[in-house]
């Protein structure tokens, strides 16, 4: 398989992780009462900003590591997103 066709691929399915991730925050957030823009140093908000700052990378990517890297990243923050919102921790997003 062409490794750009492969990269293309795989940045198109974290996208769709990464969007699932974030609604899951943003659904927590809004449970309780949570403003992501002035909640300041809260852990959660801080792990939601960084799967905002991996999917706006996502695009630029152009390397298998690059992707790897982020898939990495992307099992921590589903994790998290799934914790805070009674789900299973492995569940899909």
């Amino acid at each position: 398989m062409d490794e750009r066709w492969e990269v293309s691929v795989r940045k198109e399915v974290l996208l769709e992780g990464y969007a699932g991730i974030l609604v899951r925050f943003l659904d927590y957030f809004e449970a309780h009462h949570i403003d992501p823009e002035t909640a300041v140093g809260d852990s959660d908000v801080f792990l939601f900003l960084q799967a905002v700052e991996i999917c706006r990378h996502i695009s630029e990517m152009e390397t298998l590591e690059e992707i790897i890297e982020a898939e990495g990243q992307f099992k921590l923050l589903r994790r998290a997103a799934n914790r805070l919102n009674g789900y299973p921790v492995d569940a899909p997003v």
